[in-house]
């Protein structure tokens, strides 16, 4: 039996912002287990989500336990979304949800506290790495890249003969990109961030999370050493929000729309934090990575892997080394 009216838990400030404005009608994007996407007549996407899926700007998490599954309430794309005239309850076919009491979410980056020393920032990239190496993932992403990251910082990544595709041409645009974001060199950024945008497959491609998390971390670093950091992470966002739309999906524009101003998934967010800012401890700094990296079937340890190359950006511009 299905639950009826769901309730929702938490509302993303985009979802808050598309819920209460003049347009109180939309149509259903596509659906999935775990989420339900929406799109409204100006063009924005709202994610209708059960209970496992982490807070974002524009997620409505909702009551619908890990035991249920959107699938089963014979939604498709195209059907009607209808907020009430009193904007207490979302009614999507069959489903409704109540939005009375949800909280709203806010972003970690948002509230950024002060910096970890930087011995601090190393050593957590250092754990981290350590971590991912141990984990031996089978991930199809861009894992085989993470014991590359100072040759890719410092632009002389070769990459092994036994290479996949996507990694092939994943590790050609890196290796161009992060030396380029050192110099603020906007006609390699531009071409680097080019070839990245849409590369591999799924929902949101490797890619895409890559540099997802990459914009993210440069956000924080920009933070942190602005003189050093606004430009690049500038030309990477007007890169990345004029080029996206027709290189890749409109779910996937979105995710880079939202980093190139500044947040994300609540896990990505936590990431960027756990690197940079937070008190943390060995253990809660993995957990950060384990949550991260268990999105998708590679989209987590690919928003991880762009994640830490801001941070070893930041890190290896502190120490003036320049690679």
């Amino acid at each position: 039996m299905f639950l009826n009216p769901l309730k929702a838990v938490s509302i993303g400030p985009s979802a808050f912002r598309s819920l209460n404005g003049d347009m109180k009608k939309g149509k259903v994007h596509t659906v999935f287990r775990r989420v339900i996407n929406i799109v409204w007549p100006d063009g924005n996407l709202s994610s209708i989500s059960r209970v496992d899926v982490s807070n974002g700007p524009a997620n409505i998490v909702t009551s619908l336990p890990v035991t249920s599954d959107f699938t089963h309430y014979g939604i498709e794309p195209g059907t009607l979304v209808r907020l009430d005239s009193d904007l207490t309850m979302l009614n999507i076919g069959s489903l409704s949800v109540s939005l009375k009491n949800a909280t709203l979410w806010e972003s970690p980056i948002a509230h950024f506290g002060a910096p970890l020393p930087l011995s601090q920032i190393k050593a957590n990239l250092v754990e981290v790495g350590r971590w991912v190496n141990l984990t031996n993932s089978t991930s199809s992403g861009l894992t085989k890249l993470f014991p590359h990251l100072e040759s890719l910082r410092s632009g002389t990544y070769l990459p092994p003969s036994n290479t996949d595709p996507v990694t092939f041409l994943a590790g050609q645009a890196i290796n161009s990109l992060l030396p380029a974001l050192r110099t603020a060199d906007r006609t390699s950024i531009k071409e680097s961030a080019s070839s990245l945008i849409g590369l591999g497959p799924g929902l949101t491609p490797s890619g895409d999370d890559y540099l997802a998390g990459l914009l993210l971390s440069l956000a924080a670093a920009a933070k942190l050493l602005p003189e050093s950091f606004t430009l690049a992470q500038n030309e990477l966002s007007n890169t990345v929000i004029g080029l996206a739309p027709g290189l890749t999906n409109d779910l996937s524009y979105q995710m880079l729309l939202f980093a190139a101003r500044e947040t994300g998934s609540e896990l990505m967010e936590n990431m960027v934090v756990a690197l940079f800012c937070a008190t943390q401890t060995k253990s809660s700094l993995i957990q950060a990575a384990v949550d991260l990296s268990a999105v998708g079937a590679s989209s987590g340890f690919d928003q991880l892997l762009g994640i830490m190359s801001g941070a070893s950006l930041y890190s290896g511009c502190v120490l003036g080394t320049g690679g």
